[in-house]
C-alpha cells in the first residue's frame, strides 16, 4: 500500500509539472506582449499588425484586438490655465462623468501669487478612457500629452494556464491524501500540497493586479496656473502676440516689484528721515547758540600827499609846459 501511494504521488506530480510546462509554452507562443507609446495627442495605437506578426492565422483571429486581447491603457496630460478654480472643477466633473476616482492628489501655490498647481492620478474605467481624455483636455490648455498601451495578453494567458495546472495538481494531491495510510506519506503529500497552494496564491495575486490594470486605466494630470498661456501654435502672429503679452507682463511685474520693494523699505526710510531731520535740527540749534564776531568796518583810504593828484600823480601845469 505504501509503495502504491508513493507511486501515485510521483505520477501526480509529474503530470502536474508536464501540464504546467505545456500551458506555459503554449501561452507564450500564443501572443507576445506589445507596448506602444503615443505622444502629443495621437490616438493611433497601432496594436494590430505588430502584435499579430508572429501568430498563426487561427491564433491571430482568436487574439485580435476586438476579441479578448488584454491591453492596459495609460496617459499623461500637462495643462495650463488662467482660471485655476474653473479648470480644476471641470477636471473633477469629467472624472465624475466617467465614473473615475482620484487615486492620489497633490497641490500647492497661492492664489495671490497666481502660481497654484495640482497633480492628479485618476483611475478611469477602460470603457470611459477615451471620453475622459477628451473632456479633460477640453478643460484647459494642453501643453503635453502622452499615451501608452501595453499588451499583456500572453502573460495573462500564461497565468491562467499555470493556475489551471496548479489547481488540477491540488485536486490530485487531495485525492492522494485521502488514500494515504502511512503517516510519512501523508506528511509528504501535505508538504507538496502547501507548496502548490502557495504558488496558487502567488499567481492569483498577479492575476488580480492585471485585472485591476485592465479594468481601470491610469491617467496622470498636471495642472498649472499661469498668467499667460504657452502658445500651442508656432506661427509668426501667435509668437508676436505672445512676445508682446510677455513683455508687457514683465514690465507690469517690474513696476509691481519696485512698488513692493519700496513698501518693504518704507519703515527703514521713515526711520532714516527722522534721524536726518534730528541731526539737521541739532546742527541748526548749535549754530544759533554760537557767538557771532562783530563786523569790522573797512579801513578808510589814505589821503594823497600834497602836490600830487589821485593815485600819486603830479597835477597838470596850469599855464603851459615847464620851461
Amino acid at each position: 500500500m505504501k509503495r502504491a501511494t508513493s507511486l501515485l504521488l510521483a505520477l501526480a506530480l509529474c503530470a502536474g509539472l508536464l501540464a504546467g510546462c505545456g500551458a506555459s509554452s503554449g501561452g507564450t507562443a500564443a501572443a507576445m506582449p506589445n507596448s506602444t507609446v503615443v505622444e502629443e495627442g495621437s490616438l493611433d495605437f497601432a496594436t494590430g499588425e505588430a502584435a499579430d506578426a508572429g501568430l498563426s492565422g487561427t491564433e491571430a483571429d482568436r487574439l485580435s484586438p476586438n476579441d479578448g486581447r488584454k491591453i492596459i491603457y495609460n496617459a499623461s496630460l500637462e495643462m495650463e490655465t488662467e482660471e485655476f478654480d474653473a479648470t480644476r472643477d471641470k477636471l473633477l466633473e469629467a472624472a465624475e462623468t466617467a465614473s473615475a476616482w482620484v487615486q492620489s492628489s497633490d497641490e500647492g501655490g497661492s492664489a495671490e501669487a497666481g502660481d497654484r498647481w495640482v497633480r492628479y492620478t485618476f483611475r478611469v474605467p477602460s470603457d470611459s478612457y477615451a471620453d475622459f481624455l477628451n473632456d479633460a483636455a477640453a478643460a484647459g490648455s494642453v501643453t503635453y500629452k502622452s499615451e501608452t498601451t501595453e499588451d499583456v495578453t500572453a502573460d495573462y494567458v500564461d497565468l491562467e494556464a499555470r493556475l489551471e495546472s496548479l489547481r488540477t495538481q491540488e485536486a490530485r494531491l487531495l485525492e492522494l491524501a485521502g488514500q494515504a495510510g502511512d503517516l510519512a506519506d501523508l506528511l509528504a503529500i501535505e508538504e507538496q500540497l502547501a507548496q502548490v497552494r502557495y504558488e496558487i496564491e502567488s499567481y492569483t495575486g498577479q492575476q488580480r493586479v492585471y485585472d485591476s490594470l485592465l479594468a481601470y486605466s491610469t491617467v496622470d494630470v498636471s495642472l498649472d496656473e499661469v498668467r499667460i498661456l504657452t502658445p500651442v501654435s508656432n506661427n509668426f502672429g501667435s509668437r508676436a502676440v505672445t512676445a508682446f503679452k510677455e513683455s508687457w507682463h514683465n514690465f507690469a511685474n517690474g513696476v509691481q516689484d519696485v512698488a513692493i520693494g519700496l513698501i518693504y523699505l518704507l519703515p527703514a526710510l521713515l526711520v532714516l528721515a527722522v534721524v536726518v531731520l534730528a541731526v539737521f535740527a541739532i546742527l541748526r540749534a548749535a549754530r544759533r547758540r554760537r557767538p557771532q564776531k562783530p563786523v569790522q568796518p573797512p579801513p578808510a583810504p589814505a589821503a594823497p600827499a600834497p602836490g600830487t593828484g589821485a593815485a600819486g600823480e603830479k597835477p597838470a601845469p596850469k599855464y603851459g609846459p615847464e620851461q
